[in-house]
């Protein structure tokens, strides 16, 4: 499949590459905490990963906050997918979400955005980010105490040699909307 570039009205461009690896950010409402609970966020984490299983998109990286979420993923050969996993998740979600707060119909999720990552710096870079979110929005001191995130998986699955390069890779740079 080639490469796709898409510019919706109103929403961010999209560009679809095969077999990529892309860095996704999606936002609520107004920013509103509409994942306010374990169970929710919870949730949420299972069916991102249930939907990513279904169309082949391997999740790498995640971290779910109240109002907002960050991954990296691996796309399968039909990267425009990517569409289908984000409607999949998000509308999944809010009807979960709505029904815990007996809001039938309310619209929880605002949009995403998505990047293609082109070097191998920039994805050191980003699994760093996502790693340090729930950190950086002061949801707790360290990482690894923050269940709806990849951090601890990731202590627990990867080399010495591979977390040392990944935690020496500067975050402060790195341009990821996360005004939340």
């Amino acid at each position: 499949m080639d490469d796709i570039y898409t510019t919706p009205l109103h929403t961010p461009p999209h560009w679809f590459a095969p077999s990529a690896i892309y860095m996704v950010t999606g936002a609520t409402l107004y920013q509103q905490p509409w994942l306010d609970s374990d169970v929710k966020k919870r949730h949420f984490c299972e069916t991102l990963f249930e939907r990513a299983r279904i169309l082949n998109w391997s999740i790498e990286a995640w971290a779910v906050m109240s109002n907002h979420y960050h991954f990296l993923a691996h796309a399968p050969e039909n990267a425009i997918t990517l569409k289908s996993l984000i409607q999949g998740v998000h509308s999944i979600s809010a009807k979960f979400v709505n029904g815990l707060d007996n809001a039938p119909g309310r619209r929880v999720w605002y949009n995403y955005w998505d990047s293609c990552i082109t070097h191998d710096t920039s994805y050191y870079a980003r699994l760093h980010y996502i790693h340090q979110n729930p950190v950086k929005h002061g949801y707790v001191v360290n990482a690894e105490d923050y269940p709806f995130c990849s951090y601890k998986w990731f202590l627990e699955t990867e080399s010495l040699e591979f977390r040392s390069l990944i935690f020496s890779q500067p975050i402060d740079q790195v341009n990821i909307k996360d005004d939340f």
